[in-house]
């Protein structure tokens, strides 16, 4: 702001002492008969643009000589902050093939079950995904599989198609027979 104050003052100053202009009357005694001339004959005055430079480095009449301003430097927008790249996701586990026992707490032979297939999970843990899912606390679990009796076990191929479904218990025998017939032994 006071910058831009110092420019309006300079050019104004400039104006007022530019000879032979009808439009800028010089002070008193010091208009010269050339210029006199030229303003009767109502001819147009060229003025210069004011800018900075011209502004401030032309001081007439004045006993103090200005000093020409720095250059200022042009602005450089700040770089915009590249995002950080995303973390690599980590590899996805391979898909396991899958025995799930849909059941109950309350139901006889999926107690059964349970104590069947507790040990198993910690034995076939990284070869066969084991789980007792509770049809009552995973409703949407097992109305997708589509369970109307329990206990019920289904195995899955690692895609997740079904492969087989045994109703009613199942003892462990039977269950590592179909491991080994779908070759997850």
């Amino acid at each position: 702001m006071k910058h831009l104050a110092l420019t309006l003052l300079a050019t104004a100053l400039l104006l007022a002492l530019l000879p032979g202009c009808p439009n800028n009357p010089e002070p008193a005694g010091r208009a010269s008969a050339a210029d006199t001339t030229l303003a009767a004959q109502n001819e147009i005055c060229e003025t210069l643009p004011a800018t900075e430079s011209s502004a401030l480095a032309v001081a007439p009449d004045s006993s103090q000589a200005r000093p020409e301003p720095e250059p200022r430097p042009e602005a450089v927008p700040a770089p915009k902050p590249q995002p950080e790249p995303e973390p690599e996701p980590p590899p996805k586990p391979e898909a396991l093939p899958r025995m799930w026992d849909y059941g109950s707490e309350k139901c006889i032979p999926c107690k059964e079950m349970e104590k069947i297939l507790t040990p198993m999970i910690d034995e076939y843990a990284g070869r066969v995904d084991i789980r007792i899912i509770n049809v009552y606390e995973e409703k949407q679990t097992a109305a997708e599989a589509r369970i109307q009796i329990i206990p019920t076990q289904v195995f899955y191929d690692p895609d997740g198609n079904e492969l087989f479904r045994h109703v009613g218990a199942y003892p462990r025998d039977s269950i590592v027979a179909k491991f080994r017939e779908f070759g997850w032994e």
